[in-house]
């Protein structure tokens, strides 16, 4: 078993219980549209619902599928402890709901306002009736062996085991380090818990999952080495980023040429600010952005942005807050230098410092750059070496725990990003 494919027991529902939760709420919302449906057209009760308008059935179908694929994030949601389940209800069904509006819109689709308008709510009811399932299946109470250092763990309630015997009460899952597990004193215990299937969990996997974070300190560099992303998913990632940059180009390109104009009107210099950054292998690019400082602001060399930096400009720090200077590198994307979702480029002269200080950096180059990331939406900003030790140890747990729905986790929490202006410099 790979790291990447560890996913504690302790920290999220069992399958069963969670698919049987999930079905539930889409039967039920099922069953809510469908009401919803025959009461608007009585006449076809009779009939089967393919004689329903084909506006009442494209209508149904979206917000269907929007339901069974909040559904699907909120199960991934329940796996991980870094958040609260129900902060991410909002900004997942609104993000899913406003993309399915940009199909409609794209393709001109005809759809049912009114239908639309009585089952979103009901929608978003059922999820936090899910998040509430889900959030009271986590395990709450876990033992923990002598050598386990608990003080980052903030999910649930540990009590001290003693290495020899089994927990004195009942629990959801044994934490013990590495060395714990391979004494060979401590087999008998691990048989005994085996048979009352009370899983042994690591320290360090467990706090990755109870963080969102790899602590690059302790981590072996060999299994860093051996990480690779599957084929499949490198593929259907690739195909996605152009499909959003495309589309995110077309729809947002009035907006871009407005804040060209009004950069050009506030300052001297070009809207667009070109810079040299460090990609998937270590390879340099050219990565653009809405120019947010005044010209020649690197003149003296790069530093990093503070919260009171002269360098911004009035409009830099509105289009800093909502993420808007960012919007050009979605040419990055469509030239496969960047990708929708993946640790942060930076500058070479940062790269080269920042690897000095912190050997397993470059680490962070094992995967193409993103527009947005695990560490900018649990973090935000990074200007010193502390906080982007720490922003390197998101990265590394999102390298770690490459997937599909990780990023669609992040895409949802980039929208609720954008909407508090969290980490903005």
């Amino acid at each position: 078993m790979t790291s990447s494919e560890f996913i504690p027991q302790a920290l999220n529902p069992g399958r069963s219980r969670w698919v049987i939760s999930a079905l539930a709420m889409m039967l039920a919302y099922g069953a809510a549209m469908a009401a919803t449906a025959y009461l608007m057209h009585p006449q076809v009760m009779t009939t089967t619902p393919m004689a329903l308008p084909m506006t009442i059935q494209l209508s149904g179908g979206l917000l269907g599928l929007c339901f069974i694929l909040s559904c699907l994030a909120l199960a991934q949601l329940s796996r991980f402890s870094a958040w609260r389940l129900s902060a991410q209800i909002v900004p997942l069904w609104l993000a899913l709901t406003a993309l399915a509006a940009v199909i409609v819109m794209v393709f001109r689709l005809e759809y049912s306002s009114v239908f639309i308008m009585v089952n979103w709510p009901l929608g978003l009811i059922f999820l936090f009736l899910l998040g509430r399932m889900l959030s009271a299946s986590r395990a709450s109470v876990f033992a923990v062996m002598p050598g386990v250092d608990t003080s980052e763990m903030t999910t649930g309630d540990y009590i001290p085991m003693d290495g020899l015997s089994l927990p004195t009460r009942a629990v959801d899952a044994v934490i013990a380090t590495n060395d714990e597990i391979a004494n060979p004193d401590f087999a008998p215990v691990i048989t005994q818990l085996a048979i009352n299937k009370i899983p042994v969990l690591p320290e360090e996997l467990f706090r990755e999952q109870v963080t969102g974070r790899v602590n690059h300190r302790r981590v072996d560099a060999a299994d860093l080495i051996q990480l690779r992303p599957y084929r499949r998913y490198m593929v259907i990632k690739r195909l996605s980023d152009i499909l959003m940059a495309s589309v995110g180009l077309v729809i947002l390109s009035p907006l871009m040429l407005v804040v060209a104009v009004m950069i050009r009107l506030e300052s001297k210099g070009p809207a667009v600010f070109v810079q040299r950054r460090v990609g998937e292998g270590g390879r340099e690019f050219r990565m653009y952005k809405f120019r947010s400082m005044v010209q020649d602001a690197e003149s003296k060399g790069a530093k990093f942005a503070t919260a009171s930096d002269a360098r911004i400009t009035s409009l830099g720090r509105v289009i800093r807050k909502l993420r808007i200077d960012e919007l050009p590198q979605l040419v990055n994307v469509l030239s496969g230098s960047m990708s929708m979702i993946g640790p942060r480029p930076e500058q070479k002269a940062f790269v080269d410092n920042l690897a000095e200080d912190i050997p397993l950096y470059p680490f962070r180059h094992a995967v193409r750059p993103g527009i947005t990331g695990w560490a900018q939406v649990m973090q935000g900003y990074a200007d010193d070496v502390s906080s982007t030790d720490v922003k390197l140890s998101y990265d590394l747990f999102y390298i770690k725990n490459l997937s599909l729905m990780m990023d669609m986790v992040i895409f949802f929490k980039t929208i609720k990003t954008i909407i508090t202006g969290f980490g903005a410099r």
